[in-house]
C-alpha cells in the first residue's frame, strides 16, 4: 500500500528535481507527486490518465532522496504506484520487446545485432518504418555507439578462474550485449587487483527495468535466479560495473518483504554487491604517470544517489594519470533512466541538452559508469555535433595501464585479459 504522508512538504526537493527544473510545475516535482499520491489513496475514483502523466514523468533518478530531511523513498514509492496502476496510466508497450531481448543469452544475442544493424542505413529507415513511436528515438539512442564491436557476448569470452573465493563478475544485460569489452576490461583490473573472477553463464537481468515499469513479479523471478547462481559459486563478492544493475541487486530484499524465506537470502545477497570502483578503491592499482589527457565525469543517478558513490571514480581516474575538470550539476540526470528515452522523448531530450551544456569547453572525454548514461550523452554528442567520446571509467583505466605496458603480448602483465 502506498504510503506518501511521511513527507513535510518543505519544498528542498524542488531544485533536485530534473522534470520540475524542466517544466517549473509544482505537479512535476517530488513533492507534488507525493500530493498526488496521498490523495489518490484518500479516494481512488480521482484517477484519471491526464494526471497520472506527471508521476510517470518522474526518472527514479533519486536525486530528492538525497537531499529529503525526512527520508521520504519517493523513488520507490512511484516505482510502487506503477505496480499497482491501472494499465492505461503508465505505458509498458515496450515491456514484451524487453522480456524477449533481455531475458535470456538468446535475447541478448539478438540485442547485439540489432546495435549493428541499427549502423546501417536501409536497417534504420526499416526500424522507423515498422514501429515510429519508439524505433525513431531507439535508432537515434544507437548514435552513441561509436565504439560498437561486434562480436560474442561478454558471458562467452570472458574465462572464470577457479571458483575458489574470488568475485562473481555480474555482467549485465545491456553491458553484455552492446558494452562487452567493458566486461572483459573490468575482469582485466580485477585480477590486476588480485582479485580471482568467476563470471557463471546462468546469470540473468538484474530486473531494474522491470521495475521502473512497475513489473515486479518479473523482477522477482530474475532476482531468484541470480541469488540462486550466486549461492552456487563460492564467491566472496558480486562485483557489477553499471550504477543502474548495482543499484537494484542491493535492494533486492524489498522484492521479498512478504516472503521472509527469500528475504533471508535476498539480504545474504545483497551484502555481498560492490560496485567495481568502490572495489577498485579499496584494492588500488599501481600510480601511473600524468597523461596529458583532461575528462570530465557524468555522475548516474543510482550511483551518486542511490549508492552514495562519488568519490571512487575519480579515485580509479586520478591513479590512472587522468586530469580531472569537473562537470557542473555532474549529479543531474541526463535523461536516460532506463528506458525514459525512448517512452519520454521529449522531456529526456531537454535533460540531455543541458548535460551537453555543463561539458567543459575543450573537453573531449565524459568518462560515465552506466550503459543507459553513456548511450544516451554520446548519442546527445552526436545529435548535436560535439565533439566527445563518452567511456566507462573502467574502459579509460584500462587503456591507460595498457599504455603503460600492461597485458602487451609477451610482457610482464601479459594473460591477464583472459
Amino acid at each position: 500500500m502506498i504510503n506518501a504522508d511521511q513527507c513535510v512538504h518543505c519544498g528542498l526537493c524542488l531544485t533536485a528535481c530534473p522534470t520540475y527544473e524542466a517544466t517549473g510545475l509544482e505537479v512535476e516535482s517530488p513533492r507534488g507527486r507525493l500530493v498526488l499520491l496521498a490523495q489518490w489513496a484518500e479516494n481512488p475514483a480521482e484517477r484519471d490518465a491526464s494526471t497520472a502523466t506527471w508521476l510517470d514523468d518522474c526518472l527514479d533518478c533519486r536525486a530528492c532522496e538525497s537531499v529529503c530531511p525526512a527520508h521520504v523513498p519517493t523513488g520507490h514509492l512511484v516505482e510502487q504506484w506503477r505496480a499497482e496502476a491501472d494499465p492505461a496510466d503508465v505505458d509498458r508497450r515496450l515491456m514484451p520487446w524487453l522480456k524477449l531481448l533481455i531475458g535470456s543469452p538468446f535475447g541478448l544475442n539478438w540485442l547485439r545485432k540489432l546495435g549493428r544493424w541499427s549502423q546501417i542505413p536501409a536497417a534504420r529507415a526499416f526500424m522507423k518504418w515498422t514501429a515510429p513511436q519508439f524505433a525513431t528515438p531507439a535508432v537515434a539512442l544507437m548514435d552513441g555507439l561509436l565504439d560498437y564491436t561486434p562480436g560474442p557476448l561478454s558471458r562467452h569470452r570472458l574465462r572464470s578462474d577457479a571458483d575458489d573465493g574470488g568475485v562473481l563478475l555480474f555482467v549485465g544485460c545491456v553491458m553484455d550485449a552492446i558494452y562487452a569489452e567493458t566486461n572483459v576490461h573490468t575482469a582485466a583490473l580485477l585480477r590486476l587487483a588480485g582479485q580471482p573472477v568467476y563470471v557463471p553463464i546462468q546469470q540473468r537481468c538484474c530486473g531494474a527495468l522491470h521495475l521502473h515499469a512497475g513489473r515486479r513479479d518479473e523482477a522477482r523471478q530474475w532476482a531468484q535466479r541470480n541469488i540462486e547462481t550466486y549461492e552456487k559459486s563460492k564467491a566472496h563478492a558480486i562485483v557489477v560495473n553499471a550504477a543502474g544493475c548495482g543499484t537494484t541487486l542491493k535492494e533486492y530484499p524489498q522484492l521479498f518483504l512478504h516472503d521472509s524465506a527469500w528475504r533471508e537470502r535476498a539480504v545474504r545477497f545483497s551484502e555481498a554487491v560492490q560496485d567495481v570502483l568502490v572495489v577498485l578503491q579499496n584494492h588500488p592499482l599501481p600510480d601511473l604517470p600524468v597523461r596529458h589527457e583532461r575528462i570530465t565525469i557524468h555522475d548516474a543517478c543510482h550511483h551518486v544517489h542511490a549508492q552514495q558513490i562519488f568519490e571512487a571514480p575519480r579515485a580509479l581516474l586520478s591513479r590512472a594519470g587522468y586530469q580531472i575538470e569537473e562537470m557542473a550539476d555532474s549529479t543531474r540526470c541526463c535523461g536516460s533512466a532506463g528506458v525514459y528515452n525512448l517512452t519520454h522523448a521529449e522531456m529526456s531530450q531537454k535533460l540531455l541538452q543541458n548535460k551537453l551544456h555543463n561539458i567543459p569547453d575543450g573537453i573531449e572525454t565524459v568518462a560515465a559508469a552506466n550503459p543507459g548514461c553513456m548511450l544516451q550523452i554520446q548519442a546527445g554528442a552526436v545529435h548535436f555535433g560535439r565533439t566527445l567520446r563518452v567511456r566507462h571509467p573502467v574502459d579509460l583505466a584500462y587503456q591507460a595501464y595498457q599504455d603503460q605496458g600492461y597485458w602487451s603480448t609477451g610482457g610482464p602483465h601479459g594473460g591477464q585479459l583472459a
